[in-house]
């Protein structure tokens, strides 16, 4: 059995965007709007820009989604690279530990310690 991608390509030509895929504020599709642009927030829920502009007009709000309380701002939300939002979230975990925890191998006397600072990153890195 072999698997198909569905639905059109995006409009940078780097991936396919679902028409059944909805905006959890409107409920629009991209069946009905094939322009609509999904983007992620801070708290990886995805929302059209429309609903985005319309929430964050006059600025710092509540997340629309059910049960999350992160206040957001217009400008947290992003383009996701990836189609799973979990990609999306231990991609950028990852960044930022990168950014912080940027030690090289010469800075170790040994290889176990890099590696002891190896593992120590992957495992704030699963903490996330």
């Amino acid at each position: 059995m072999t698997s198909r991608l569905t639905g059109t390509k995006t409009p940078n030509g780097k991936g396919f965007q679902d028409p059944d895929e909805e905006c959890p504020v409107c409920r629009n599709t991209r069946y009905l709007t094939p322009n609509m642009r999904l983007l992620v927030s801070e708290c990886y829920h995805k929302m059209c820009q429309s609903c985005i502009d319309r929430l964050f007009a006059n600025g710092a709000t509540e997340c629309p989604i059910p049960g999350c309380k992160k206040t957001l701002r217009k400008i947290s939300f992003v383009e996701p690279t990836f189609e799973d939002l979990s990609v999306e979230k231990e991609v950028r975990i990852r960044k930022r530990l990168a950014s912080q925890f940027n030690k090289r191998r010469e800075d170790f006397n040994s290889p176990k310690e890099y590696n002891d600072y190896l593992e120590m990153v992957e495992q704030l890195g699963l903490l996330c």
